[in-house]
């Protein structure tokens, strides 16, 4: 099971993933993920651009734009 931060990025600012979550692969974040997109398109008061998604070492796994998740959530 790895570690993985899924930080939200807002234009230039990132709003970091401190504790992360165990999951067994980028398949299990990119459910994760879903399930967050979907609760962002819910909420007028929200504007992620992204999901930049990091292993615990900080290395970049994933980029995921909300939009190609949810349409477009802006």
């Amino acid at each position: 099971m790895a570690h993985f931060h899924m930080h939200l990025r807002m234009g230039s600012e990132i709003r970091p993933d401190i504790d992360g979550m165990d999951l067994p692969d980028l398949s299990a974040v990119m459910q994760v993920i879903r399930l967050a997109a979907s609760d962002a398109a819910a909420s007028p008061t929200l504007s992620w651009d992204r999901f930049e998604v990091t292993d615990d070492s900080g290395r970049l796994m994933a980029i995921v734009p909300l939009a190609s998740l949810c349409g477009d959530a802006h």
